[in-house]
């Protein structure tokens, strides 16, 4: 499995959200010389066009919910990390998660729906 490399003189790009926009920004900046972070907070990617051939029984939950880390698993500079974003410090350049850690960005996508 590849490992997400860290340049310290890469520009890093946070993103919050693991939704279609979000998926969307981190696959055009995977391979590209800045170091991105995926927040979101759940650990899976809901594909919500099939929720009605779940609700029908023609497919599994299993079969529309992908599991973030695995959808960048061979990238190089793209990671995710499970969190719930609950304040933004624009001064500052950072979000805070829930849990109270501050996380720093050079540029922020929000793409939370």
């Amino acid at each position: 499995m590849a490992r997400p490399v860290r340049h310290p003189t890469h520009h890093r790009v946070v993103i919050v959200g693991g939704g279609f926009g979000g998926l969307s920004c981190a696959r055009s900046l995977d391979g590209k010389p800045v170091d991105v972070l995926l927040l979101d907070q759940r650990n899976y990617h809901l594909f919500t066009p099939l929720l009605y051939q779940v609700a029908t029984s023609l497919l599994n939950p299993s079969d529309i919910a992908y599991p973030l880390r695995s959808i960048f698993r061979r990238s190089r500079n793209v990671r995710f990390q499970l969190a719930r974003v609950v304040g933004l410090d624009l001064d500052r350049r950072t979000v805070r998660a829930r849990t109270g850690e501050e996380i720093a960005y050079d540029s922020l996508v929000l793409a939370t729906g």
